[in-house]
């Protein structure tokens, strides 16, 4: 049997929400989708006993981009894995994130045998 995960995706692109959860396929335990960052933070307020696996984030969103998002989920000491999804592919914007903290990052387009890699790098 295939690992069950509980992800929460955080991207203002609808397309990009299906597609994870098409590349997750019989994965997917419970999938949550926000289309913003401030979004993202409500629903973790409101659901603190979710005890999420991975929360994938995208770097460019209106309201608040992947970068504040991240620093607000430290403030709320939230310690579930997060994989930045994004189309940034810049050295420094790479290693700005994973100094701060990030765990894994996906450059946009991605298959979904790296998204299972990925999931299955920060949860080992």
């Amino acid at each position: 049997m295939s690992q069950q995960y509980k992800i929460l995706c955080i991207d203002d692109s609808k397309s990009v929400h299906a597609f994870l959860k098409q590349c997750l396929g019989s994965n997917v335990h419970e999938f949550y989708s926000a289309l913003d960052g401030s979004l993202a933070i409500d629903f973790l307020k409101a659901n603190p006993d979710k005890n999420l696996d991975v929360i994938f984030l995208d770097w460019e969103m209106p309201k608040l981009t992947g970068p504040e998002t991240f620093v607000e989920f430290q403030k709320m000491n939230i310690t579930t894995p997060v994989i930045m999804l994004t189309s940034k592919n810049e050295p420094e914007n790479i290693e700005q994130m994973l100094k701060a903290g990030v765990s894994e990052y996906i450059m946009k387009p991605f298959t979904a045998d790296i998204i299972l890699d990925k999931i299955k790098s920060v949860l080992d």
